[in-house]
Protein backbone atom coordinates (compact mmCIF):
# COMPACT_ATOMS: atom_id res chain seq x y z
CA UNK A 1 0.00 0.00 0.00
CA UNK A 2 2.84 2.45 0.79
CA UNK A 3 4.35 1.55 -2.59
CA UNK A 4 1.19 2.77 -4.31
CA UNK A 5 1.37 6.07 -2.38
CA UNK A 6 5.02 6.43 -3.36
CA UNK A 7 4.13 6.42 -7.06
CA UNK A 8 2.90 10.00 -6.67
CA UNK A 9 4.17 11.20 -3.29
CA UNK A 10 7.70 9.77 -3.65
CA UNK A 11 9.53 7.00 -1.88
CA UNK A 12 10.20 9.17 1.17
CA UNK A 13 6.94 11.09 1.01
CA UNK A 14 8.81 14.08 -0.39
CA UNK A 15 6.07 15.01 -2.88
CA UNK A 16 6.10 15.41 -6.65
CA UNK A 17 4.97 18.59 -8.38
CA UNK A 18 4.57 16.84 -11.75
CA UNK A 19 1.88 14.65 -10.15
CA UNK A 20 0.40 17.46 -8.00
CA UNK A 21 1.32 15.34 -4.98
CA UNK A 22 2.33 17.22 -1.81
CA UNK A 23 4.98 16.22 0.68
CA UNK A 24 3.47 13.87 3.28
CA UNK A 25 6.62 13.22 5.32
CA UNK A 26 6.39 14.71 8.79
CA UNK A 27 2.71 15.63 8.68
CA UNK A 28 0.68 14.70 11.75
CA UNK A 29 -0.77 11.16 11.42
CA UNK A 30 -4.25 12.27 12.50
CA UNK A 31 -4.21 15.02 9.87
CA UNK A 32 -3.19 12.64 7.08
CA UNK A 33 -5.78 10.08 8.15
CA UNK A 34 -8.51 12.75 8.32
CA UNK A 35 -7.63 13.93 4.80
CA UNK A 36 -7.71 10.36 3.47
CA UNK A 37 -11.09 9.83 5.15
CA UNK A 38 -12.40 13.07 3.61
CA UNK A 39 -11.21 11.91 0.19
CA UNK A 40 -12.69 8.41 0.67
CA UNK A 41 -16.11 9.82 1.56
CA UNK A 42 -16.12 12.45 -1.20
CA UNK A 43 -15.97 15.36 1.23
CA UNK A 44 -12.71 16.32 -0.45
CA UNK A 45 -11.63 15.80 -4.05
CA UNK A 46 -15.08 15.98 -5.63
CA UNK A 47 -15.59 19.73 -6.09
CA UNK A 48 -16.10 20.76 -9.70
CA UNK A 49 -13.10 23.10 -9.71
CA UNK A 50 -10.72 20.77 -7.84
CA UNK A 51 -7.87 20.12 -10.27
CA UNK A 52 -5.78 17.72 -8.19
CA UNK A 53 -8.22 16.10 -5.75
CA UNK A 54 -10.22 13.73 -7.96
CA UNK A 55 -7.35 11.28 -8.32
CA UNK A 56 -7.03 11.03 -4.51
CA UNK A 57 -10.79 10.57 -4.21
CA UNK A 58 -10.54 7.40 -6.30
CA UNK A 59 -7.39 6.15 -4.57
CA UNK A 60 -8.67 6.78 -1.03
CA UNK A 61 -11.88 4.89 -1.80
CA UNK A 62 -9.78 1.83 -2.60
CA UNK A 63 -8.09 1.90 0.82
CA UNK A 64 -9.58 0.26 3.88
CA UNK A 65 -9.65 2.38 7.07
CA UNK A 66 -6.79 0.29 8.50
CA UNK A 67 -4.72 1.00 5.36
CA UNK A 68 -5.39 4.73 5.64
CA UNK A 69 -4.31 4.62 9.29
CA UNK A 70 -1.14 2.64 8.45
CA UNK A 71 -0.16 5.02 5.64
CA UNK A 72 -0.77 8.00 7.92
CA UNK A 73 1.46 6.57 10.63
CA UNK A 74 4.18 5.70 8.13
CA UNK A 75 4.40 9.19 6.65
CA UNK A 76 4.09 10.93 10.02
CA UNK A 77 7.17 9.05 11.21
CA UNK A 78 9.18 9.69 8.04
CA UNK A 79 11.98 12.27 8.15
CA UNK A 80 10.97 15.54 6.56
CA UNK A 81 13.00 16.33 3.43
CA UNK A 82 13.38 19.90 2.17
CA UNK A 83 11.07 20.72 -0.71
CA UNK A 84 12.52 22.54 -3.73
CA UNK A 85 11.73 26.25 -3.87
CA UNK A 86 10.00 27.30 -7.09
CA UNK A 87 8.58 30.74 -6.27
CA UNK A 88 10.48 34.03 -6.18
CA UNK A 89 12.14 33.88 -2.75
CA UNK A 90 12.30 37.67 -2.43
CA UNK A 91 8.59 37.33 -1.60
CA UNK A 92 9.49 35.24 1.46
CA UNK A 93 10.99 38.23 3.29
CA UNK A 94 9.11 40.83 5.29
CA UNK A 95 6.16 40.84 2.87
CA UNK A 96 5.66 37.09 3.24
CA UNK A 97 6.14 37.18 7.00
CA UNK A 98 3.60 39.97 7.38
CA UNK A 99 1.07 38.28 5.08
CA UNK A 100 1.51 35.04 7.08
CA UNK A 101 0.40 36.66 10.36
CA UNK A 102 -3.23 35.59 9.82
CA UNK A 103 -2.09 32.02 9.15
CA UNK A 104 0.04 31.93 12.30
CA UNK A 105 -3.10 32.03 14.43
CA UNK A 106 -3.71 28.36 13.60
CA UNK A 107 -0.52 27.06 12.00
CA UNK A 108 1.82 28.70 14.53
CA UNK A 109 4.47 31.35 14.19
CA UNK A 110 6.92 28.74 12.89
CA UNK A 111 4.38 26.88 10.71
CA UNK A 112 4.59 23.68 12.75
CA UNK A 113 0.79 23.44 13.02
CA UNK A 114 -1.59 22.69 15.85
CA UNK A 115 -3.01 19.14 15.81
CA UNK A 116 -5.52 20.05 18.54
CA UNK A 117 -7.43 22.22 16.07
CA UNK A 118 -6.64 20.25 12.91
CA UNK A 119 -4.10 22.76 11.57
CA UNK A 120 -1.30 20.81 9.86
CA UNK A 121 2.41 21.51 9.80
CA UNK A 122 2.99 23.66 6.74
CA UNK A 123 6.58 24.76 7.41
CA UNK A 124 8.79 23.70 4.53
CA UNK A 125 5.94 22.32 2.43
CA UNK A 126 6.47 22.83 -1.30
CA UNK A 127 5.65 26.39 -2.29
CA UNK A 128 3.82 25.27 -5.46
CA UNK A 129 1.52 23.10 -3.32
CA UNK A 130 0.94 25.82 -0.72
CA UNK A 131 -0.02 28.25 -3.48
CA UNK A 132 -2.32 25.69 -5.14
CA UNK A 133 -3.95 24.97 -1.76
CA UNK A 134 -4.55 28.64 -1.02
CA UNK A 135 -6.12 29.05 -4.47
CA UNK A 136 -8.25 25.91 -3.97
CA UNK A 137 -9.59 27.12 -0.61
CA UNK A 138 -10.21 30.58 -2.05
CA UNK A 139 -12.14 29.19 -5.04
CA UNK A 140 -14.16 26.75 -2.94
CA UNK A 141 -12.55 23.64 -4.44
CA UNK A 142 -11.38 22.76 -0.91
CA UNK A 143 -13.23 23.18 2.36
CA UNK A 144 -16.59 22.95 0.59
CA UNK A 145 -18.16 20.19 2.68
CA UNK A 146 -19.87 21.11 5.96
CA UNK A 147 -18.28 18.09 7.66
CA UNK A 148 -14.77 19.31 6.81
CA UNK A 149 -14.64 21.74 9.73
CA UNK A 150 -10.92 22.58 9.46
CA UNK A 151 -11.38 23.11 5.71
CA UNK A 152 -14.33 25.41 6.37
CA UNK A 153 -12.22 27.32 8.92
CA UNK A 154 -9.43 27.67 6.37
CA UNK A 155 -11.82 29.07 3.78
CA UNK A 156 -13.15 31.59 6.30
CA UNK A 157 -9.64 32.58 7.38
CA UNK A 158 -8.75 33.35 3.76
CA UNK A 159 -11.66 35.77 3.51
CA UNK A 160 -9.45 38.28 5.31
CA UNK A 161 -6.38 37.72 3.12
CA UNK A 162 -5.76 39.63 -0.09
CA UNK A 163 -5.35 37.07 -2.91
CA UNK A 164 -2.40 39.07 -4.23
CA UNK A 165 -0.50 37.95 -1.11
CA UNK A 166 -0.89 34.20 -1.73
CA UNK A 167 2.49 33.87 -3.49
CA UNK A 168 4.24 35.75 -0.68
CA UNK A 169 2.60 33.51 1.93
CA UNK A 170 3.53 30.35 0.01
CA UNK A 171 7.14 31.50 -0.45
CA UNK A 172 7.47 32.43 3.23
CA UNK A 173 5.96 29.19 4.56
CA UNK A 174 8.12 27.09 2.23
CA UNK A 175 11.19 28.86 3.67
CA UNK A 176 10.29 28.04 7.29
CA UNK A 177 12.18 25.26 9.04
CA UNK A 178 14.68 24.71 6.23
CA UNK A 179 18.22 23.77 7.14
CA UNK A 180 19.75 24.30 3.71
Amino acid sequence: MIASCAVCHGGSGEGNEARSAPRLAGLDADYIERQLDLFATGKRGTARDDTFGPQMYVIAQSLQPADRKAASGHYASTEVPSSPLTLDQTLAGQRGKQAYETCATCHGENGMGNPDIGAPRIAGQADWYLLASLEAYHSGARGYDDEDVPGQQMRMALDGVDRSEFKAIAAYVASLGRDD
